[in-house]
């Protein structure tokens, strides 16, 4: 289990980037309360090794779901999928 679940995301103006996540403590069977940070501070905390994080998503019941573990591609990309595109990639989270 990760430290922290990321549950949506804003992108900056021109949508090439995400600027800002929803984070939330990953607790036993809940999630705690969410966080607006931004997608610098999270990048930062995975590359120094100082928290993990992964997303989860809603199910249409309104039960939390766990999904991919995040990294980083370049230091400063958040991704789910390891390949090495240089741009963000949360898959499918929704915007705030």
């Amino acid at each position: 289990m990760a430290d922290f679940c990321i549950t949506a995301v804003r992108y900056n103006e021109d949508r090439s980037h995400i600027e800002y996540v929803r984070v939330n403590e990953e607790k036993p069977e809940k999630i705690g309360t969410n966080r607006t940070v931004s997608r610098a501070f999270v990048a930062d905390l995975i590359r120094l090794g100082k928290a993990t994080f992964q997303t989860r998503t809603k199910t249409p019941e309104g039960k939390w779901k766990r999904g991919a573990p995040v990294h980083l591609i370049e230091e400063i990309y958040l991704t789910t999928d390891r390949n090495s595109t240089k741009r963000d990639n949360l898959g499918n989270l929704p915007e705030f």
